[in-house]
C-alpha cells in the first residue's frame, strides 16, 4: 500500500492539474481523498487500473471537487 501511495503522489507532482473546491480547504481536500482512495481501492490488493482512477475522479467530482489546470 505505501507503494502505491508514493508511485500516486509522484504521479500526481508531475500532473498537469489539480484539484479545486470552492471555498475547499486544503485539509478538505486531504480528507476526501483520504475517503475516496478507501472507497475505490479498499479490496483491490493496491491495483490501480484506469476503471480505478475514473471511480476515484467520480467519488471526488460528486464531493463538490473540479479537474483544474496548473
Amino acid at each position: 500500500m505505501k507503494l502505491l501511495m508514493i508511485a500516486f503522489l509522484g504521479l500526481a507532482a508531475c500532473s498537469s492539474w489539480h484539484w479545486e473546491k470552492r471555498d475547499g480547504l486544503d485539509g478538505d481536500l486531504a480528507g476526501d481523498e483520504k475517503h475516496c482512495k478507501q472507497e475505490v481501492y479498499s479490496g483491490t490488493d493496491g491495483m490501480v487500473t484506469n476503471a480505478s482512477v475514473r471511480r476515484m475522479h467520480a467519488c471526488m467530482q460528486a464531493r463538490g471537487w473540479q479537474k483544474a489546470p496548473n
